[in-house]
């Protein structure tokens, strides 16, 4: 089990390292290709943007058209007390730990001889 989960880890490494190093050799064929027309630092800049546009537009592309979240219904029957607790909640992060524990015991304790629906 531990050498096949190693072998995995190490053949994804190596696959990490292949496109890596690709695309650096990529961008550096495209820069050295580049620099007699451009000079060496505009060929790196015009290789570099070469390979960084294309995937950035994508994200872009792809936050900008993603679907909005629908909203969360209310949840019924709104206690009191998760209502004070919230409130309190709000004013100190200390508050919000000990309300979510009196919370969880008060539920236990109240919903203990209920029959499950």
């Amino acid at each position: 089990m531990f050498a096949r989960l190693s072998a995995k880890i190490i053949v994804v490494g190596a696959a990490v390292a292949l496109v890596f190093f690709g695309i650096g050799l990529i961008g550096l064929a495209i820069a050295t290709v580049l620099a007699p027309h451009f000079g060496a630092a505009g060929g790196y800049a015009i290789a570099g943007a070469v390979l960084l546009v294309p995937p950035l537009l994508w994200a872009i592309l792809v936050i900008a058209t993603r679907p909005a979240r629908r909203a969360v219904p209310p949840s019924p029957g709104g206690d009191l007390m998760n209502s004070l607790f919230a409130a309190l909640a709000r004013e100190t992060p200390w508050v919000a730990v000990v309300g979510a524990g009196l919370v969880g015991a008060a539920n236990l304790f109240l919903n203990r001889n209920k029959t499950k629906k």
